[in-house]
């Protein structure tokens, strides 16, 4: 999917994800030279260069040219449309939360250990004083 790190900082600091969240659906793109495109988003990688299949293309004169695959640069989108019945906000949610985020399990250090320790005899001796009373 994302496989470059600065590939992954655009992802996740741009509008990318929005672009991305609409794969599999067919949508319009307007294109900076006045032309449009309207098709099936197949893959959408982390600097916005969308791949099209079962695509139309509407040349600024108007006429239609229909492909069955089309690439876009990412330099040449002016602007994606998001269909009906959906929001920017809820796609980008949904694409954040289906994204796996690698953590790292931190080791627990002396200090910290020692402190739980320290807090553990605490409270035993709390509730040892309350059991006497």
């Amino acid at each position: 999917m994302l496989a470059l790190r600065k590939e992954r900082f655009f992802f996740f600091n741009n509008l990318v994800s929005v672009v991305k969240g609409l794969e599999g659906q067919y949508t319009t793109i307007d294109l900076r030279n006045e032309a449009c495109l309207t098709g099936k988003i197949v893959n959408v990688d982390g600097y916005m260069n969308v791949e099209l299949e079962d695509v139309i293309l509407y040349d600024p004169r108007g006429s239609e040219l229909p492909f069955d695959s089309f690439f876009v640069s990412s330099r040449l989108i002016r602007y994606v449309h998001i269909p009906k019945g959906q929001s920017a906000a809820g796609i980008v949610e949904k694409q954040m939360q289906d994204l796996p985020i690698p953590r790292k399990k931190k080791e627990e250090t002396f200090k910290v250990r020692r402190a739980k320790k320290y807090h553990a005899e605490t409270v035993a001796s709390i509730n040892k004083g309350n059991d006497e009373k």
